[in-house]
């Protein structure tokens, strides 16, 4: 599955002041235009948009601008997911404050749905997570993750952001005592895809490495005669420039030589 958070560049750079960490409007509308027609042209508009909420911008893009461009996403076939950023890059992270996330999540799920947004998928910002967040989205009929990066694990001057050490690297249901693990949960996990240390995450893998991620993935399908659900994932300001854009569209070419980009209706039909 195809997905892109909604973040924009600036947000990662504490070293800039605080109006320079603002989104802009009028280029994230265009950059987020190049996200629905990329994926038109080429994956039939199969993409999830995880859309963007902080501390810093809490509803910044639920503006009737931004709330025209997720239902143009919704027409073409794609979907829109929350994607909660409780941080401040490189300085704090809230992922483990559960009282905080619950409230967070509840708001956000319920705001949202009421500006006509369809919140059926979540990913965390910086992919944190924590046990209690598989009740939390439960709680809010959320019962589609994307958090999950296997083998990833992250501290932040000691305090914890995510674990997802010995995940399994394609859908499961998650555990309530460990999220890590598969269990009885409704929550299904799909996490990006993974092979020996490398992702198919579009910022950090050049085209050799995602092809031999894709070959593995497909090799490990066949063996073992299931379906491998995982996301690839990319970034709203990934799409800034003509260059970029030719980048993201040669890899998806080669991606969908290996498997077929799929959308939430599709993959509900594999969990069912």
């Amino acid at each position: 599955m195809f997905t892109i958070d909604g973040d924009w560049a600036e947000y990662f750079e504490p070293s800039l002041n605080d109006e320079e960490r603002m989104p802009k409007e009028g280029v994230l509308l265009d950059f987020i235009q190049r996200e629905i027609d990329t994926a038109d042209k080429n994956l039939n508009g199969r993409f999830i948009h995880f859309v963007h909420t902080s501390p810093r911008v809490r509803d910044f893009f639920l503006g009737k601008n931004f709330r025209k461009l997720w239902k143009e996403v919704v027409k073409n076939n794609g979907d829109t997911g929350l994607h909660c950023h409780e941080d401040d890059p490189y300085r704090k992270y809230y992922y483990q404050d559960v009282s905080r996330m619950r409230k967070v999540i509840s708001e956000r799920a319920k705001t949202f749905r009421k500006a006509g947004l369809d919140v059926r998928c979540y990913r965390s910002g910086f992919l944190g997570f924590s046990d209690e967040m598989v009740r939390i989205l439960e709680e809010n009929r959320i019962y589609l993750d994307f958090s999950c990066e296997p083998g990833r694990f992250l501290k932040d001057r000691g305090d914890l952001v995510c674990d997802w050490k010995h995940a399994p690297e394609s859908f499961y249901r998650m555990d309530y005592k460990d999220h890590r693990k598969p269990g009885d949960s409704k929550v299904w996990e799909i996490p990006v895809g993974v092979s020996e240390g490398k992702y198919l995450y579009f910022e950090k893998s050049n085209l050799e490495e995602l092809e031999k991620i894709a070959l593995a993935l497909k090799e490990r399908s066949v063996q073992n005669r299931c379906d491998i659900v995982v996301s690839v994932l990319s970034h709203t300001y990934e799409y800034a420039s003509s260059e970029t854009l030719d980048a993201i569209q040669t890899k998806l070419i080669l991606l969908k030589k290996y498997g077929s980009f799929i959308n939430i209706k599709e993959l509900e039909d594999i969990l069912s």
